[in-house]
């Protein structure tokens, strides 16, 4: 987005570029922090994993990761699947073109 044409004092805290790049740091921040978390659990012997995979110390967040990356990309082609014309629900009579529009108008003032 570009913030050229929005004066400073009229943009909000989240718009602003320090402020954005300071969310950036934090949940970046936040994301390094999780994954550390994890590994110190997991070498210290905290977790208590049910199955292989989840004594891999970041399973958690690849798995989530993967589901939402699955997620998005069925939804892409589920997109293609049952999307439908834009005018899909409209009447015949919305379904005029810009110049039957006009030709009606045109009648219509003629009439009057």
């Amino acid at each position: 987005m570009d913030h050229h044409d929005i004066k400073p004092e009229e943009m909000s805290w989240f718009e602003k570029p320090g402020s954005i790049k300071l969310m950036w740091i934090i949940l970046i921040g936040l994301c390094v922090l999780s994954a550390v978390a994890g590994v110190v659990a997991s070498f210290m012997h905290l977790m208590h994993p049910y199955t292989i995979a989840d004594k891999f110390p970041v399973f958690y967040g690849v798995y989530g990761f993967a589901a939402f990356m699955f997620i998005v990309l069925a939804g892409q082609h589920l997109r293609k699947i049952l999307m439908r014309d834009e005018d899909y629900y409209d009447t015949a009579q919305e379904r005029m073109t810009r110049e039957e529009i006009e030709d009606a108008a045109t009648q219509e003032e003629g009439n009057q």
